[in-house]
């Protein structure tokens, strides 16, 4: 697993290289510029354009990353974070056994692959980690994301209706997961 170092390097499905890395907390002004830019498409991240300063949410990505208590790998390109993969791992006892995963990938990086490695390295990360789920959410109409996701052994565990306000209208949320221990036969859950 990518836990240090410099990386692996990739290459995406239109021949282009990119890096798989651990996050740094140097990250954390990049990885806001990227969020920005998807919550301005106005579709993938539900926050308004504008509602979170850039400073606060660096700040807070940086800490994330610097806990190290989470997942942060960074997709990077010719020096630029074009994607980032996150697994937050909740501190209570009846929930510690979950993992939170949540992907964002520059408009100019989907449809080559990018996704699936994310997934596959928060995957192999969840094992490691000894993690009985791996939860997350995604909107119906993203399609491309949810094929990921159910070719990486992700099943869908219900939809929470009209669960965010977008401008004027409601979304759903799909919830899904993967379970990376499955349990024996019989066995408690």
């Amino acid at each position: 697993m990518i836990a240090t170092g410099s990386g692996e390097a990739k290459t995406a499905r239109d021949g282009r290289r990119w890096t798989l890395r651990p996050g740094r907390p140097t990250d954390g002004r990049p990885l806001a510029r990227l969020f920005a830019q998807v919550r301005e498409e106005g579709r993938w991240l539900i926050a308004t354009p504008g509602s979170v300063s850039e400073p606060s949410e660096a700040f807070w990505i940086s800490e994330l990353i610097r806990a190290n208590e989470h997942l942060a790998l960074v997709a990077e390109a010719d020096g630029e974070v074009v994607g980032n993969v996150l697994v937050n791992v909740d501190r209570g006892v009846a929930t510690e056994h979950i993992g939170v995963l949540s992907i964002c990938i520059a408009h100019d990086w989907r449809d080559v692959g990018i996704g699936s490695e994310l997934v596959e390295a928060a995957q192999r990360w969840a094992l490691e980690r000894g993690l009985r789920k791996v939860s997350l959410g995604v909107f119906p109409d993203n399609e491309r994301a949810i094929a990921v996701y159910e070719k990486r052994g992700f099943v869908r565990e219900g939809v929470r209706r009209m669960q965010y306000r977008s401008g004027d209208r409601f979304r759903d949320e799909i919830l899904m997961a993967w379970f990376p221990i499955a349990p024996s036969p019989g066995a408690a859950r």
